[in-house]
């Protein structure tokens, strides 16, 4: 069986359980839907922490209901400087201000409901909600969604940037990006709005044309296919331990997306992937290998399966 992203989700058999289990992307308009922006302290859901969830609810086109809390933990509500300095969120004010973050997400999660998601970047927010979603038994985030960043990259295809802020200035919107979660949820939607103004039938035609549909194990993918968001592009990857995809298809893989698939660790290897039990294990072999490898000047990053394949996922999606 075949290694496949359709409808830019990725398919793996055999570790599809590795993966979020989220929709798929549909890039169109919309009259009915809920538009989410998320404020946190860094880039990733695995090692950062969301400190605002923000949203609107809109039917017929209007906002008819809207969500706007700081989240607070019972651990640490600290905040980098640089995101405080962006957003003006500080531990204090979270202190303060927070709802508990059990009792956000269990909101925010009925806030969303069935609903089409949208938002800017969107797959960045969904990472985030969904995880919390699944760590507090809360029904899975599988909404399907629109991505106003693709819509963005087909009407402004020439541009080095479409940031929403860049698409806010261009429009006439706003001169001034909020980040906070329910300002830029507006903002999103306006951009939205000024977007379902102006597109054609073939713009829309080729925003939607840019949804992912690969077979990565079929023979060798170009550059174009793969976009410059390639994370296998030029790495040497090795498997240790449990893999639960087929190695015959992942190293198929790899070698089509511009990667090396090594049968053993070695001092040009990139990325050591491990199975998600192996990766805890303190006498892997494998990884000792690598670790005396890297005082040698080695770099060997060592990643656990679901990592590796939800990174696959995130670029499938972009």
């Amino acid at each position: 069986m075949s290694i496949v992203v359709k409808n830019g989700v990725l398919q793996v058999p055999g570790a599809q359980d590795k993966l979020r289990h989220k929709g798929a992307e549909r890039p169109e308009f919309l009259d009915d839907y809920t538009l989410i922006d998320i404020e946190t302290t860094g880039l990733s859901p695995y090692r950062n922490r969301v400190t605002e969830l923000g949203g609107i609810k809109v039917r017929n086109g209007e906002i008819v209901d809207q969500y706007s809390h700081l989240v607070a933990y019972e651990k640490s509500n600290k905040v980098p400087a640089f995101i405080t300095k962006l957003n003006g969120i500080t531990e204090e004010k979270i202190i303060n201000e927070g709802v508990p973050v059990d009792e956000a997400i269990h909101d925010f999660r009925n806030f969303i409901g069935d609903d089409v998601i949208i938002g800017y970047n969107v797959n960045f927010d969904l990472n985030f909600v969904y995880d919390l979603a699944k760590k507090y038994k809360l029904p899975e985030l599988s909404n399907d969604y629109v991505d106003v960043l693709r819509l963005a990259r087909a009407y402004y295809p020439h541009e080095r940037h479409n940031r929403l802020i860049d698409c806010m200035q261009r429009a006439g919107i706003a001169q001034v990006e909020q980040h906070r979660g329910l300002d830029d949820s507006i903002d999103t939607k306006k951009v939205y709005e000024d977007f379902r103004q102006n597109f054609t039938d073939d713009l829309l035609a080729n925003a939607q044309s840019k949804v992912k549909n690969l077979d990565l194990t079929a023979g060798q993918l170009e550059a174009w296919q793969l976009g410059f968001r390639n994370p296998v592009n030029s790495k040497n990857i090795a498997f240790s331990g449990h893999i639960h995809m087929d190695e015959n298809d992942a190293a198929k893989m790899i070698n089509n997306m511009g990667g090396d698939y090594q049968d053993n660790v070695e001092a040009t290897t990139n990325y050591l992937i491990m199975g998600d039990h192996d990766f805890f294990r303190r006498n892997n072999p494998d990884w000792n290998e690598a670790k005396d490898l890297n005082k040698n000047g080695a770099e060997i990053k060592r990643l656990s399966e679901s990592f590796f394949l939800n990174m696959l996922d995130n670029w499938a999606r972009s």
